[in-house]
């Protein structure tokens, strides 16, 4: 009986923990509809591009290290697009990144959307 009682106890508690996730529904999923670079972009960025991206990394990449060169690289000032290399699609580029597993639906759709809604940066 005691064992009955610790197992609804502890699956009270495990709801209850559950159920305090302050997060959205696109949030839970990886999708943010209105990203901003700072809050949204640049972490994607840190966590999968700029080891190789930047002034300190490992190749000779364009940089993706700020707002401005994240930008430039979608707009295709850098070399194809950024969207394009993130997805392989119809560009030239090996898709993005090498030396990991591809991107997530849900960052690259966050992506899409901050570039959808004009590049906002804060």
């Amino acid at each position: 009986m005691k064992s009955i009682k610790l197992i609804i106890v502890l699956m009270l508690g495990v709801a209850l923990f559950i159920s305090c996730d302050s997060r959205t529904q696109q949030d839970l999923e990886g999708i943010v509809t209105n990203p901003t670079y700072t809050k949204n972009i640049k972490p994607i960025m840190d966590a999968k591009c700029v080891n190789c991206h930047s002034q300190n990394g490992q190749g000779n990449y364009p940089d993706l290290d700020t707002y401005q060169s994240v930008v430039d690289a979608q707009n295709g000032t850098t070399s194809s697009s950024l969207l394009c290399s993130l997805l392989s699609s119809s560009c030239t580029s090996d898709r993005m990144p090498k030396s990991d597993a591809p991107l997530s639906n849900g960052s690259i759709n966050t992506i899409k959307n901050w570039i959808n809604n004009g590049y906002p940066e804060n």
